[in-house]
């Protein structure tokens, strides 16, 4: 398998300058998640980055793991390191950026080919799709910090992926298309054609990527039908089905 990392390490360094520039009162200050604080999403980013280290480390030893030994630990490590003041969080971050990194370039052809779950006995997803994943873990959350950094500022590849990918885990939506006007592409949502004259979203891809990702109320989309559609659950290629947007 060819891994260009060149645009996760990217949205890693981004992240990681941000987190630094942060006090521990701003961390503490909320997140754009309800009930989370900035310190809560940057806790996650770091604890997620070692979860998905330690799977690739797992599956290259042939010993395949679970991410999180259940909902309920992972959420009590997050409140956990979430109190922690800006230093001890910025440190976290930057050792999971470090191991995640290290785990990607210890990787071998044949372990790409694995499978992996979130929690134990939840479907098997791939490892391939991890460096996506964690890139998604980053650029997502680094906007939800509600700092200087915002959609708007997603790289373009990464909105791209990002709507290959949140458009075709819809599937409880739609159908109806959504039309990226600064990239002159359109996806279909809830299956794979969408029926001649339905309803197209329209707005730029950042803005179509928030709204379907569960965020925001679809500021700066126009949709056909003067109303926008209504979003079932986005089911992550990362996670079993949940709420949106999810945490």
């Amino acid at each position: 398998m060819t891994l260009d990392v060149s645009g996760l390490d990217a949205s890693a360094t981004a992240l990681n300058r941000t987190v630094d520039a942060l006090g521990t009162d701003e961390l503490a200050a909320p997140s754009l998640l309800p009930g989370w604080t900035r310190g809560h999403v940057v806790a996650h980013v770091a604890l997620n980055g070692d979860a998905l280290a330690g799977v690739l480390d797992a599956v290259l030893r042939g010993e395949p793991v679970a991410m999180y030994e259940s909902n309920d630990r992972r959420d009590a490590d997050i409140d956990e390191l979430a109190s922690a003041e800006q230093p001890e969080l910025l440190d976290r971050l930057l050792a999971a950026t470090t191991r995640f990194s290290d785990a990607l370039e210890a990787m071998d052809e044949e372990a790409w080919h694995g499978t992996f779950t979130r929690t134990p006995g939840a479907e098997q997803l791939p490892v391939a799709s991890v460096p996506a994943m964690r890139r998604r873990e980053l650029e997502i959350h680094h906007a939800d910090l509600g700092t200087f950094y915002g959609r708007a500022d997603w790289p373009q590849d990464f909105v791209v992926e990002l709507l290959d990918v949140v458009t075709l885990d819809h599937a409880a939506s739609g159908p109806f298309t959504v039309d990226a006007t600064d990239l002159g592409r359109s996806w279909p949502v809830g299956g794979p054609v969408v029926p001649t004259g339905g309803t197209t979203v329209s707005g730029t891809g950042a803005d179509l990527g928030w709204w379907l990702t569960g965020r925001g109320e679809g500021d700066g989309l126009s949709s056909t039908t003067g109303a926008l559609p209504s979003l079932g659950p986005w089911r992550r290629a990362s996670a079993t089905a949940v709420p949106t947007p999810e945490k």
